[in-house]
């Protein structure tokens, strides 16, 4: 993987981070994802921001899918973090493989 691309994708996780330290009604998903988009742009990938966002949200519930709906905690903050770090962690993995 070049440097190039881990520095990409570096800065990818980075923006989604960011945008999870905002309390939720306040984000600007449109944005964050927007950014994306033009750091995308430069693989050939070439994606509004909505449809980024939709692929994110799949790669999430990814996480979601994987545990019994019964052992969700949707009001403990680390299970939160949890379930962002692995749709954060799945959508790195998507990007890699539309690059390859």
């Amino acid at each position: 993987m070049s440097i190039t691309l881990k520095e990409d994708l570096a800065q990818i996780t980075s923006i989604l981070n960011e945008i999870f330290q905002i309390v939720p009604f306040k984000r600007d998903y449109d944005t964050a994802f927007g950014k994306i988009c033009n750091i995308l742009r430069k693989y050939g990938i070439d994606e509004n921001p909505r449809n980024l966002r939709f692929r994110f949200i799949l790669c999430m519930q990814e996480f979601f899918d994987s545990i019994p709906e019964d052992d969700w905690r949707l009001k403990d903050p680390d299970f939160l973090k949890q379930a962002d770090e692995a749709g954060i962690s799945k959508f790195i993995e998507w990007v890699i493989e539309q690059v390859s």
